[in-house]
């Protein structure tokens, strides 16, 4: 076995187990929250909604990047649509008005041809209009981008119907996929950047690199790709069990698929919309890959488990870091955007960014940590500062957002903004952990169907 020291731990790569799903991980699908654990995701919920809901502008509204950004990001938008069905079960808008935002927002986005190629979106586009932007700091047709856009689009066809679904059907009939297959690899690349950055319309190059790692993002862009209704535009199954499964573990703890920087939303991007807990292990030998055989939803749980002992352990050099405060991911810090690295992870090293948390990563998980989850909620809402007042918690019954984006106690650092990808899985992923309702609604669509099909996926025994 060979063993990769990092730090002051110690990985271990693991001679590629199957990874299957253990009887802990069965038991997640019974927890049963509490009537005050109920009240306090109501709470976090409606912040995150307040945000996806207010932070727009007309015609188009297509919701910020982030709270203090020029421009929209269509990942969040994706969040944005997926979370209009929650507003309506749980009272906070009425369905005709998130019908009415749902079309608006596929209205503006299809009524222009200068925010994608090939039906691949822009990262950005302008809050008013939704096409292309001149205050953006990239034009890419970004496929990682659209495949967050898409299962949007997928939600509210199924909740709404009708003209919604009309929309949401020309954006993934549109959507070619296999104009943006390497041909050498047959794997999927990163976008396409046209020559003139004013021009949607004329030439342009794919991106060289390609999406290769199996982890949440590569998930996505696969499934739609997989998923398409048109044949031409459909990826080759194959491609999905050809993504690279490296396997480690941390000390004695559960092995697992890691993705590149082990950074959280790695392993729960997905599964906002990708109903893994209903389906078993997947088989690459049906498709002649020699690769281990992977239940995704056991793979994040023993992923977000490992995460949360290595903040644990971490707290003896970061003061942030506590058993029910935890959670590194992708967020706004004080020298700017982190992502940060914690190991096992393919790159082979940790970047703590001074052991900054992101709330929503811990949030996030509890898909498969609803006990570890709540308890760092509960903690997270309960921080206070000198003065006695909410540390990290802008209260949504009077204007707030709910939970600040990230802070560090060693810097006295609380983050002033949001960011619109960091939001939207929050309420997503907590609204599958209380209702299942987002992944009932992504899984029943034909797009998905056809790619549990074409992966030859099957349910899970105890589903």
């Amino acid at each position: 076995m060979l063993s990769l020291l990092i730090g002051t731990s110690v990985f271990a790569a693991n001679p590629s187990p199957d990874i299957l799903r253990s009887d802990d991980t069965k038991s997640v699908a019974s927890y049963r929250f509490s009537g005050a654990d109920e009240k306090l995701l109501d709470d976090v919920q409606r912040g995150c909604f307040e945000y996806l809901w207010h932070e727009v502008k007309p015609p188009a509204y297509v919701v910020k990047d982030r709270k203090k950004a020029p421009v929209a990001s269509v990942a969040a938008v994706g969040f944005q649509l997926s979370a209009i069905p929650i507003g309506v079960e749980r009272g906070w808008i009425t369905r005709d008005e998130g019908e009415t935002r749902a079309l608006a927002i596929l209205d503006a986005l299809l009524g222009r041809d200068d925010n994608r190629h090939e039906g691949i979106f822009l990262h950005f586009v302008d809050l008013e209009t939704a096409g292309l932007s001149t205050t953006a700091y990239e034009v890419l047709a970004s496929t990682i981008d659209t495949s967050l856009l898409l299962p949007g689009a997928m939600t509210v066809s199924e909740y709404f119907g009708g003209k919604v679904r009309e929309r949401a059907d020309q954006m993934l009939r549109e959507a070619n996929w296999r104009a943006f297959v390497d041909k050498a690899s047959g794997l999927v690349c990163m976008g396409w950047r046209p020559d003139d950055r004013s021009k949607m319309n004329g030439s342009g190059k794919y991106h060289k690199s390609l999406w290769q790692l199996s982890s949440a993002e590569e998930h996505l862009v696969y499934w739609l790709a997989i998923g398409s209704p048109v044949e031409a535009h459909a990826a080759d199954p194959k491609s999905y069990y050809k993504l690279r499964r490296e396997i480690k573990q941390h000390g004695d703890m559960q092995p697992y698929v890691v993705s590149w920087s082990g950074t959280l939303f790695h392993y729960f991007f997905d599964h906002c919309w990708i109903d893994y807990r209903s389906l078993a292990a997947d088989n690459p030998k049906d498709f002649g890959v020699d690769a281990p055989r992977v239940d995704w939803f056991e793979n994040s749980r023993r992923a977000v488990l490992t995460h949360r002992q290595r903040c644990i352990e971490a707290a003896k050099q970061f003061k942030t870091f506590g058993p029910n405060v935890w959670g590194q991911s992708a967020c706004d810090g004080p020298d700017g955007y982190a992502v940060p690295h914690v190991g096992p992870n393919i790159s082979n090293d940790d970047k703590w960014f001074g052991g900054i948390v992101a709330p929503y990563a811990a949030a996030s998980a509890i898909m498969f940590t609803p006990e570890e989850s709540m308890a760092a909620i509960r903690e997270m809402r309960s921080l206070k500062d000198e003065n006695g007042n909410p540390l990290i918690w802008r209260d949504p019954a009077k204007g707030g957002y709910g939970f600040a984006d990230s802070f560090n106690l060693d810097r006295g650092f609380v983050s002033d903004d949001y960011v619109g990808i960091d939001e939207g899985p929050m309420i997503l992923a907590i609204e599958n952990a209380r209702t299942g309702l987002i992944w009932r609604l992504f899984m029943q669509h034909p797009a998905s169907q056809r790619a549990v099909g074409r992966l030859k996926l099957s349910k899970a025994a105890d589903r």
